[in-house]
């Protein structure tokens, strides 16, 4: 299980460190939200992420079939 945990951290770490930040700070607010306002806010959050430079390695990196690497910006 620590195995397990630690290479769960390492993965973590290594990702897109902005968006995992984006994921929990809307994790936070739309506990309370109704659905349509939360839909919405998913939106917004997931337009604010596009505009990263980690996405646009993403993006290219998923169009040719590689493993992206992360910077963090």
């Amino acid at each position: 299980v620590l195995n397990l945990s630690i290479q769960t951290a390492k993965e973590l770490a290594s990702g897109p460190t902005f968006a995992h930040a984006m994921t929990k700070k809307m994790l936070h607010q739309e506990w309370n939200v109704g659905v349509d306002e939360a839909i919405e806010m998913e939106a917004q959050a997931q337009a604010i992420c596009m505009q990263t430079k980690d996405f646009h390695r993403a993006f290219e990196a998923f169009a040719a079939k590689k493993k992206p690497v992360f910077e963090g910006n």
